[in-house]
């Protein structure tokens, strides 16, 4: 089968974490380089034992790259029966860390939501992947980006979209695909009343779930996290919560076998 785009898969490393094998996964990105190339981007792929077709998840990091909860996640979604794709849209671009720019994470918006279409037409070459089948989820600044990814209107939409403790910039109405937001009462980086002011009275075509967690803080899903993280306004509180990561776990498992499965 003809590829539409640049496909190299390297087996590297199999993850502590969740004793799945992850493999680098390039491709060829929208945005054109400086060199006046187009920029290739990679992430870290997981996939279920088998040869699939299997249903995808678009994996979108925080403002500090990918980390390894992340890579748990990936883990769990491989054992449920799900691809997993990890994109890192940092790295390529010569960055490591975009928390403390305000300028860049303002920026990075657009361009981290045409990475996710672009990481979507990826994984659809792939022989494995259920094309019709692909979801998106991000953490923070990837939630904020996929919170960008469905409000677009394309003709090539994602199936299903999950954000933890996202910005909510806009009005969560009229998406390309259901969304379900997990976010912190406690968040003093992503306010969870910005979701709630942002949410539709009246709810038509894809669904919208929002769920707010009363003692949970900015990363709540990550176990052993408990640090201050500097951003570009100031230091914020990132705190694993066991029962909101633990909730958080169904609820995204079951939203999946809702719309993905």
């Amino acid at each position: 089968m003809v590829r539409q785009i640049a496909i190299v898969v390297i087996l590297i490393i199999a993850s502590s974490t969740s004793g799945i094998a992850a493999d680098v996964g390039t491709f060829k990105a929208s945005e054109i380089a400086p060199a006046g190339t187009p920029l290739m981007l990679t992430g870290k792929l997981t996939k279920p034992q088998g040869n699939g077709p299997f249903p995808a998840i678009v994996l979108l990091h925080g403002c500090a790259g990918i980390r390894s909860y992340q890579d748990v996640w990936a883990g769990r979604f491989a054992s449920w029966g799900y691809v997993a794709f990890q994109v890192d849209s940092l790295g390529p671009r010569g960055l490591s860390s975009i928390c403390e720019d305000a300028s860049l994470i303002i920026s990075l918006i657009h361009k981290r939501t045409q990475d996710a279409y672009d990481a979507k037409t990826y994984l659809a070459g792939l022989d494995f992947v259920d094309r019709n089948r692909v979801g998106v989820m991000g953490w923070s600044h990837g939630g904020w980006t996929t919170i960008s990814v469905v409000a677009q209107k394309r003709d090539d939409p994602f199936r299903s979209a999950i954000a933890f403790y996202p910005y909510c910039d806009r009005v969560l109405f009229d998406l390309n695909a259901p969304l379900l937001i997990l976010i912190g009462e406690k968040d003093d980086w992503t306010l969870a009343g910005m979701c709630t002011m942002q949410m539709h009275p009246v709810q038509t075509g894809h669904e919208v779930i929002l769920k707010i967690y009363p003692d949970a803080y900015h990363g709540f899903d990550g176990e052993g996290l408990d640090m201050v993280a500097a951003g570009h306004d100031g230091g914020h509180r990132i705190l694993y919560n066991p029962a909101a990561a633990a909730d958080a776990n169904i609820r995204v498992r079951e939203f999946l076998a809702k719309h993905l499965q």
